[in-house]
């Protein structure tokens, strides 16, 4: 009998680029040359039919114990080859992207300002609008739902009636005065703002607690 023999794969076939073929190449010669050694030294050596299936059973296990580790090899290497090299760094563009965006702010005309612009035209835009105060302008007090026709410290006020401009601005009523047709009195005792300004208690009757009493 004829040693059995097996073509080698030649290296013209290989990939060099491919793991996996280079695993597999490997593996096979590997295989290729124990299966021919061990069976030409089975040959040489059984000389009955018994002795040579048991070492063909043998032969078999082994070859089965390459191929398994020619699988785990080369899955192995396929995922270390998959797997990145390095770690790229993580860039947030959404940052990037607002700062370019507040650097050119779009004009009236659709022409982009410059960043210099940018803030005044943001302080404008915040800044509210000048209130109308009666001492530049004294006709707001005389306008419809004014507290007041006169002009008090920036406020439209009505010195016949307001406590802190009691005929005249500045003049303060005490705490338990009113102001009545610009002047401070005391409504619980006075016959002509008893309880109020213009309530007037009749003749011969006093206001008592704000009250007027008939005697």
């Amino acid at each position: 009998m004829h040693a059995v023999e097996l073509d080698h794969p030649t290296n013209a076939s290989i990939d060099e680029n491919e793991p996996m073929q280079l695993v597999s190449f490997f593996y096979m010669s590997s295989i290729q040359k124990f299966l021919s050694i061990n069976t030409f030294t089975s040959l040489n050596s059984c000389s009955t039919t018994k002795n040579y299936r048991s070492q063909s059973k043998k032969t078999m296990k082994l070859v089965k114990v390459f191929l398994m580790l020619a699988l785990l090899m080369a899955s192995a290497i396929t995922l270390s080859a998959a797997a990145p090299s390095e770690e790229e760094p993580f860039i947030d563009n959404d940052d990037d992207a607002s700062e370019v965006a507040d650097d050119l702010l779009p004009s009236a005309d659709g022409q982009e300002l410059p960043t210099s612009l940018r803030g005044t035209s943001r302080f404008l835009a915040q800044k509210p609008r000048a209130v109308m105060t009666c001492n530049k302008y004294p006709r707001v007090c005389r306008a419809a739902g004014s507290p007041g026709p006169d002009c008090c410290k920036k406020k439209c006020v009505n010195v016949k009636t307001d406590r802190l401009n009691c005929g005249m601005c500045g003049k303060k009523c005490k705490y338990s005065e009113i102001c009545c047709k610009g002047k401070c009195v005391n409504p619980m005792s006075h016959k002509r703002h008893c309880g109020g300004c213009n309530n007037q208690c009749s003749k011969g009757s006093k206001c008592l607690y704000g009250m007027c009493s008939y005697a």
